[in-house]
């Protein structure tokens, strides 16, 4: 028995079902296997957008354009009233 189903029905059920309606619940496991297969892929390009976003100059101009990010003085302000020390030295921040 699938593992997405075993956690709404027991196996007598699963098996009733698998016997009066089998192309249904053949199908209903091809598509389930299907979502988890596209959740990952969708997962994982997500991850690389974001990712992409966090290094790349037009886009982090863009989201600051779009007052989707912070400023840092205000981040690091949060850290100090949050408890998360002081602020770096300026010879620590520049690369």
């Amino acid at each position: 028995m699938d593992e997405h189903i075993r956690e709404i029905i027991d196996e007598a059920t699963y098996d009733h079902l698998n016997e009066t309606m089998p192309r249904i619940m053949g199908e209903l496991s091809e598509f389930h296997e299907l979502a988890g297969k596209l959740a990952g892929k969708v997962y994982r390009r997500t991850q690389a957008v974001k990712k992409h976003m966090m290094f790349c100059e037009t886009c982090i101009n863009r989201q600051m354009q779009l007052g989707l990010l912070m400023p840092i003085e205000e981040f690091y302000e949060q850290g100090q009233m949050m408890g998360m020390g002081r602020i770096p030295k300026l010879h620590y921040m520049v690369n």
